[in-house]
């Protein structure tokens, strides 16, 4: 039987997981956090479940009988893909997964910075001021340009959510048909352009080397004064001293973050807490009940059809067909 450890720490129980398994392979949840954590407890793993563990080439090296990584997630950002492909590792995904989710928490983003819901709720909760003038900075969002960064499965679902209001929409995605965009009626454009025309920026860029940081201070230095940036994407594409920077100029005038640069932020110190034109959510832009049963069903099931060798059945990301 094979032996299958579950590397992080998982909520609600390993009932979808064991469904999936059943008399195939062995799971064994094993909660961990360092690479000597990993390299402990998967020496004799066939296949592991992760999420953020750091399988760094020299965890590989240390276990051998390792032949899948499956990632619960639609970011493999913590994994070496290249070393994994050197070492015949497979990596997977769940490209589809929490796609409907993210994009509507997007779209939620735009709607409560656009109709200044944060500073009304608190005008009549906190300060007790029944006002309609307190905010007299809103903008049709019908007149606004929005620009995604990025145009996979979660950016087109965001389009399809905002082409009710009537924005223009731009994007910048370097690997992507013009045709594509062209079916949602979206703009393909180069970053300057996105950064310079767009009154409302969402980044979905994944996380890798090429865009790390990439928001950076040029970057927002050639957007629009006054711009929203929203990101619910991967913190670390964003230089998040440059967007406090941002913010403290008003160069950016609202933001709206599920994400920040580190994955369990201390914000008793964060310099983006109680500021009232940051939307702040920790990271639950994938969430729902839907969402969660989805993911552990499907990267179990990349598991099991890798180990079968129903190759086309996983969602594989580095190439690695055994």
């Amino acid at each position: 039987m094979k032996k299958v450890v579950l590397t992080y720490d998982s909520p609600g129980g390993l009932e979808y997981e064991q469904q999936v398994f059943s008399n195939f392979a062995e799971l064994v949840k094993m909660p961990c956090e360092t690479e000597e954590d990993l390299i402990k407890n998967c020496k004799d793993a066939d296949a592991v479940l992760c999420v953020y563990e750091p399988f760094t080439a020299f965890v590989m090296d240390n276990l051998p009988k390792l032949k899948i990584i499956a990632v619960k997630a639609i970011g493999v950002d913590t994994v070496d893909i290249e070393a994994a492909k050197q070492r015949g590792i497979a990596v997977t995904n769940i490209p589809e997964y929490c796609i409907n989710e993210v994009a509507d928490h997007t779209v939620m983003l735009i709607l409560a910075i656009n109709r200044r819901l944060i500073q009304f709720h608190n005008s009549v909760q906190q300060d007790k001021v029944w006002k309609y003038d307190i905010c007299q900075d809103i903008s049709r969002l019908g007149e606004c340009t929005v620009g995604l960064m990025g145009f996979g499965n979660i950016p087109r679902l965001v389009t399809q959510r905002l082409r009710g209001f009537g924005s223009k929409i731009l994007a910048y995605d370097p690997f992507v048909d013009v045709k594509i965009a062209k079916e949602y009626g979206v703009h393909l454009v180069d970053i300057d352009e996105l950064y310079s025309n767009s009154d409302y920026i969402c980044c979905h860029l994944p996380h890798n080397k090429h865009t790390e940081k990439m928001v950076n201070r040029e970057a927002f230095d050639k957007m629009k004064d006054g711009v929203v940036f929203i990101n619910t994407g991967r913190g670390k594409v964003v230089d998040e001293k440059a967007l406090i920077d941002a913010l403290d100029k008003g160069k950016v005038g609202y933001s709206g973050l599920d994400v920040l640069e580190n994955e369990n932020p201390d914000m008793n110190i964060s310099p983006l807490n109680g500021r009232n034109n940051v939307i702040l959510t920790p990271h639950i832009a994938y969430y729902s009940k839907a969402s969660i049963r989805d993911a552990k069903i499907h990267s179990a099931e990349n598991i099991l059809y890798y180990l079968k060798g129903d190759y086309e059945k996983c969602s594989i990301v580095n190439g690695v067909n055994a």
